[in-house]
């Protein structure tokens, strides 16, 4: 079981061990689910949704959610979270990523950055919407999230020379996802800690801002921001609108213009 003393080594190869086993008990879950739905003459053609908890026998707990829809080429997908007690006593949520690359790493997620998120949005059904369904939606399903080292600009075009530039690890970041943006840490391990929200609604706002010359406080956070949206407009087409796309990223450029992020500048990827 995951406890604070561990360190972000052991964190990581629990996540991974008990990723697989999580993985299996929801694929087991889902195919009864739509055989049952099937045996009673049943056809899900509007998203169905369905929670649990599975507890691991390294004794961890992982909030499972399912999402059910025959229309799609691939009618279910799953969303997994971890967890765990923090040395507070407050509640850590683990979600494990880049299991596909050749370095996986974990995003932690505090219960304060999740209260944000739940007090920064108007969800219709927000009482029914625990801290534990929100850390499951942190990321879309297969979402490239744009990160970015939050530095004072005056500051950047210095920093950029830099062959050393990933290795200032003091820095804070900024995590553009699909939901919202969170400003976090980046550990010498390379694995992050998402400490407080804003949503997509303040993060677009400050950008349009920006994008009027209307002045305003958050002007760094408003150009940065727009930077941010643009890269993962690109990187995540299908999560956006036709019209979203056409009136942000078609209008700073070309349609067959490639992108390229290579790690060392401001702005890279984190992948699924």
């Amino acid at each position: 079981m995951i406890i604070p003393t561990y360190s972000e080594d052991e964190i990581l190869r629990e996540l991974i061990f008990d990723y697989k086993i999580v993985k299996r008990m929801a694929k087991k879950i889902a195919i009864a689910y739509l055989n049952k739905n099937k045996k009673r003459g049943g056809f899900i053609r509007e998203t169905e949704y369905d929670s649990y908890t599975i507890t691991t026998i390294s004794k961890n707990k992982w909030n499972v959610e399912i999402e059910y829809d025959q229309t799609k080429k691939i009618p279910w997908l799953f969303r997994a979270c971890c967890k765990v007690e923090g040395e507070k006593k407050t509640k850590d949520y683990y979600l494990v990523r880049g299991l596909n690359t050749e370095k996986p790493y974990y995003v932690k997620i505090t219960s304060h950055a999740l209260k944000r998120v739940k007090e920064r949005n108007k969800f219709s059904y927000s009482e029914a919407l625990t801290l534990d369904l929100l850390a499951c939606w942190t990321f879309e399903h297969r979402e490239t999230a744009i990160c970015m080292r939050y530095i004072d600009l005056k500051y950047s075009k210095i920093l950029l020379e830099m062959d050393n530039t990933e290795e200032l690890d003091d820095m804070s970041y900024i995590v553009l996802t699909n939901r919202g943006a969170y400003f976090a840490k980046k550990t010498k391990e390379g694995n992050y800690i998402f400490k407080t929200y804003i949503s997509s609604m303040m993060g677009m706002a400050e950008a349009l801002k920006f994008q009027n010359n209307i002045t305003t406080k958050w002007a760094k956070e408003g150009e940065l921001l727009t930077c941010m949206i643009l890269l993962h407009q690109y990187y995540n087409k299908s999560l956006w609108e036709k019209d979203q796309l056409e009136n942000m990223l078609y209008k700073a450029m070309d349609k067959k213009q490639e992108i390229i992020l290579s790690g060392k500048e401001l702005f890279f990827l984190l992948n699924n």
